[in-house]
């Protein structure tokens, strides 16, 4: 961009260039001599600003790159878990939730039938018609030990899959309180994310008003503005590490998770 020399090491220049900048901005300079002095420094100090932001720049973009690699893996990762805890058990599950549904099905109308001799003997009882009531007293107590023996098989059936869906339920425990991290880990990648657009949003304010200054040859402002987006890209760069480490952790969670689900 400048073809001022680079002998100056970046991080030995940029306190005084930045030191330079903003004592200008705030006060104006006692004579015209001393204006053009600081017009050359902040022209002569931009030439590193300017080749360290832009490298800072293109590492931010590399890092934001891992960051959303690392991040699609995990989602997809994730996914897999999640499909993987619903799966749990869930032939078994299925199977006996089938065979307890038949098995209802089947007894239904013996069931009924024993059931509604009970209701006719015990009106024939309200009405004393004690000869009607034995009678069908006899064809209930007939049914009974059928009757029994359905309910019985009907139980069993049904604390079979209870007792199915608890295992399960309980596998899938394990699974999720290993998960339970990545929650708020990603609350914490949400909040940084919005920290990160608000100095983007700064930038690119800051990058309006240097591309003004070098529109109207204004050295000093736009070695100012510069300075702020040097400013706000190491931001970003810092808020991106914090957020490239919760996502390392994430990952790790999932693969963790990954491990505890049952083995088939």
């Amino acid at each position: 961009m400048f073809s001022v020399s680079k002998k100056y090491p970046f991080h030995r220049l940029f306190p005084l260039l930045l030191a330079t900048v903003l004592a200008l901005t705030v006060s104006l300079p006692a004579r015209a001599e001393a204006a053009g002095d600081a017009w050359t420094v902040a022209l002569s100090g931009m030439d590193t600003l300017y080749d360290g932001y832009t490298a800072l720049e293109t590492a931010n973009k590399l890092e934001k790159q891992a960051i959303q690699a690392l991040r699609k893996d995990s989602a997809t990762r994730l996914k897999e878990v999640n499909a993987a805890v619903k799966a749990i058990d869930k032939a078994k599950i299925d199977q006996l939730a089938s065979t307890a549904a038949s098995l209802k099905t089947r007894h239904t109308s013996l069931i009924q039938q024993y059931s509604d001799l009970g209701k006719q003997a015990s009106d024939a009882r309200k009405r004393k018609d004690k000869k009607n009531a034995d009678l069908l007293d006899l064809k209930r107590n007939k049914l009974k030990p059928s009757v029994d023996a359905a309910k019985l098989e009907i139980k069993n059936a049904n604390e079979a899959l209870s007792a199915a869906k608890k295992q399960a339920t309980a596998k899938a425990k394990v699974v999720k309180d290993v998960l339970a991290s990545v929650t708020s880990l990603k609350k914490q990648v949400t909040a940084e994310n919005k920290s990160i657009a608000a100095f983007n949003k700064t930038r690119a304010a800051s990058y309006k008003r240097y591309r003004a200054a070098v529109k109207s040859g204004n050295a000093i402002t736009a070695a100012a503005e510069l300075t702020m987006m040097y400013t706000q890209l190491g931001k970003i760069h810092t808020s991106q590490q914090k957020i490239y480490g919760w996502e390392k952790q994430i990952s790790a969670a999932i693969k963790s998770a990954a491990t505890k689900l049952p083995t088939k």
